[in-house]
């Protein structure tokens, strides 16, 4: 096998609790509960055959820093983030590293979600670079060094390499509880047209920060099944602070309440994105084609989902 190409969904916070003050690594503790989406990133990882050479002017947005660490990354577009700082880059330096791998790899990431979103795409590109190295390099995907790497790279990075419903605790990036799968669940995805950086968002958490409402609705809907008391029970004491960044959002989640077919509407992660569960399948395409086309949006039709679409 020389290539290994692996879908990297999204997640929605069902539930977001974040704790004032931070610990003596800097991270605030957190409760978190996460599902993961049928819509993302694709990710494919490649064994290169002779260390990677200099790329070309023309693959700018290939790392030129790949030639000393072994990994050579092509995004499909410019994230704003410098190659070493990019969680795929470090999760496939991190993994090489870990196993003693000496193969260097291409990793090049194909983008379909905007990022400063809150839909975790950064993290779910890292999980994904890991979970295709392991297929390529037959490498123990529970070996606890991979969830090491993993919690390495990023707090939500761990979630993406199972996709269960999940609560985490810790700085989010402990696993507490798994769920049965809630799949099929209709959402739809609205993301104003500014982004939240998490940096920032944290930050104005911390000016103003808000004591976090109890996970156990939530956790309890997700042990029954019950969608109606998933979606009754939605909550994110971050969003505060990602709509002072961003009053767009405000507009964004207020539009999204009045849709029909809307059940209930929520701000993920620090935002900017704002995800709806809807009725039906066809009130959640009917919504993301009107933000698209009447508010210039950008918007997605999805639904939940607890495992990958494929490995190839």
């Amino acid at each position: 096998m020389s290539h290994v190409t692996i879908d990297a969904p999204v997640k929605v916070n069902l539930h977001l609790g974040i704790h004032p003050g931070r610990d003596s690594r800097g991270y605030h503790r957190a409760d978190s509960v996460m599902v993961a989406l049928g819509v993302g990133d694709t990710v494919t990882v490649s064994a290169l055959p002779e260390p990677p050479v200099r790329p070309t002017p023309a693959s700018r947005a290939e790392s030129p820093a790949a030639d000393a660490s072994g990994v050579l990354l092509a995004m499909s577009e410019d994230v704003g983030v410098p190659p070493q700082k990019n969680t795929a880059w470090q999760a496939a330096a991190r993994l090489r590293q870990a196993f003693g791998i000496t193969t260097p790899v291409r990793v090049e990431v194909c983008k379909a979600v905007p990022p400063q979103s809150g839909l975790g795409g950064s993290s779910s590109d890292a999980a994904s670079v890991i979970l295709a190295l392991c297929r390529l390099f037959s490498l123990d995907e529970k070996d606890p060094r991979i969830v090491d790497v993993a919690r390495s790279v990023g707090a939500d990075v761990p979630f993406f390499l199972n996709l269960a419903p999940s609560y985490l605790t810790g700085a989010g990036d402990v696993l507490a509880q798994t769920f049965p799968v809630l799949e099929g669940l209709p959402v739809v995805l609205v993301r104003p047209r500014q982004g939240v950086s998490t940096v920032a968002a944290y930050r104005e958490f911390d000016a103003d920060p808000v004591v976090p409402a109890s996970p156990a609705p939530m956790l309890a809907a997700l042990r029954d099944g019950d969608a109606v008391a998933v979606a009754a029970a939605l909550y994110n004491n971050l969003e505060g602070a990602a709509t002072r960044l961003v009053p767009e959002i405000l507009r964004v989640k207020s539009w999204l309440q009045r849709r029909p077919g809307v059940v209930a509407a929520q701000v993920t992660g620090s935002g900017s994105c704002v995800f709806a569960i809807c009725e039906t399948h066809a009130a959640a395409r009917a919504i993301a084609a009107r933000a698209q086309d009447e508010e210039d949006w950008w918007s997605s039709a999805t639904f939940t989902v607890g495992k990958r679409a494929h490995f190839c």
